[in-house]
């Protein structure tokens, strides 16, 4: 059907307009996909078409885990040391910490967190860095519109990746306004961004079952627009046709 671009789109869109997990969004919100990620580690298969652990026990995670050097990963890791010298970093939705993994080989010093909503990923990860000699990761459960347990201005980046196109109109503003709070140098955001589509309050437009949204018209509403700057993400992090037109590294300097 990819011969038929608006044909393709029209029956993705039909196809995730009525999935399970998108009607439960329209009644409960958010909520809908905090349950899908909490739980998906019961589910088979893996997200990252990793054929090596099909089968085994945390199949998922370790799919997770073996996309650390992911195309997107490196590139990542590049524009958050770009604000060094830092001394702390929290991710935000890190599964078992392949971004952190990046992080914690290239500074040792470092004080690094994660939070993320599926504990058994979170389990899995704190063993996967023990096993490799790693102390200066941790990683909780958490939720991203919930960080009370951090103080204002806790870290020095505060970061998301692939995190935000899960949370809906009713979150998103809590959710920016919680990482802001707690960032102290930085906020980086690797998301789907609409460049062309009009999205006036950046609460999101639905597409393909995630979530896109214009980030600076979200961004502006809690700091100056003059601290925001988009970039888009080059074809050579992403096979993904969708994140090649819509991911984009967003900053706010704080």
């Amino acid at each position: 059907m990819k011969r038929w671009p608006a044909f393709y789109r029209l029956v993705a869109g039909i196809y995730f307009a009525f999935t399970p997990v998108h009607l439960m969004e329209l009644m409960v919100g958010t909520k809908a996909r905090e349950k899908e990620w909490a739980t998906r580690h019961l589910s088979k298969g893996n997200d990252w078409n990793n054929r090596q652990h099909i089968g085994e026990n945390d199949e998922w995670v370790i799919g997770y885990w073996d996309s650390r050097n992911h195309s997107h990963r490196p590139f990542l890791t590049e524009r958050i040391s770009a604000f060094y010298p830092f001394s702390s970093i929290l991710e935000i939705g890190c599964n078992c910490g392949p971004n952190l993994y990046l992080m914690a080989k290239r500074f040792p010093d470092l004080d690094i967190r994660g939070i993320d909503i599926n504990s058994r990923a979170i389990e899995k990860g704190n063993e996967l860095f023990a096993s490799e000699g790693i102390s200066n990761v941790k990683l909780s459960v958490g939720k991203a519109d919930e960080l009370e347990q951090f103080q204002d201005n806790s870290f020095d980046i505060v970061f998301t990746d692939a995190v935000l196109i899960y949370v809906g109109p009713d979150k998103i503003q809590k959710v920016i306004q919680e990482m802001l709070r707690i960032a102290r140098r930085a906020l980086i955001l690797v998301e789907r961004h609409c460049f062309k589509s009009r999205d006036s309050l950046g609460l999101g437009i639905y597409r393909a079952g995630l979530w896109e949204r214009d980030y600076v018209a979200l961004l502006r509403q809690f700091v100056p627009e003059e601290r925001i700057s988009v970039t888009k993400t080059n074809k050579d992090m992403w096979s993904d046709e969708r994140w090649q037109q819509t991911g984009a590294i967003i900053e706010v300097v704080m």
